[in-house]
């Protein structure tokens, strides 16, 4: 999520998303799908998310989250012909719908280690004895010269390059 959003927001997003879906919120999430197919192939993620109000407080952020929602699609996935986006949205539909419903949780691996949306089943943390299904999102952090550029397009501002002391 590294260009697309601030890191404080990659967070934000990530802890609404795992709250959301664990353990605690499950039947109620269970129950949504049942009744509303929030997720399915009639909708986009970023449609699924906006239903359940999982988008930042700022306006502009928000418009990013959108837009790497969208740029999902560009990405590969551990499923040979599904893209990234559709297949997080079949890893909440499959999460939700199973016989046994699991809990559903996102982290983030390095996109240096694997460029591809990878689904597993297991904890999601090294302190959780849960099963759930697991969501990794390949993450490139956003460059240096890339974060002072978007942070003066934010600010009105033009980026200026650092002057050496010679």
């Amino acid at each position: 999520m590294g260009d697309f959003l601030k890191d404080r927001t990659t967070q934000d997003i990530i802890t609404q998303l795992n709250a959301r879906f664990d353990s605690e919120a499950l039947a109620e999430m269970v129950e949504l799908q049942r009744e509303f197919e929030i997720f399915s192939t009639r909708r986009s993620l970023r449609q699924s998310f906006a239903l359940l109000g999982i988008v930042p407080a700022d306006r502009l952020e928000r418009l990013r989250w959108y837009k790497f929602l969208d740029f999902l699609k560009t990405y590969p996935s551990d499923l040979d012909k599904v893209n990234g986006h559709d297949r997080i949205l079949r890893a909440y539909q499959g999460g939700l719908e199973g016989k046994k419903p699991m809990p559903v949780s996102i982290v983030c691996h390095s996109s240096k280690d694997d460029k591809r949306v990878m689904v597993s089943e297991g904890p999601p943390t090294v302190f959780s004895p849960e099963t759930h299904v697991v969501i990794s999102i390949p993450t490139t952090p956003a460059g240096t010269r890339g974060r002072k550029a978007a942070g003066a397009a934010r600010t009105g501002r033009k980026a200026t390059p650092k002057r050496s002391k010679t």
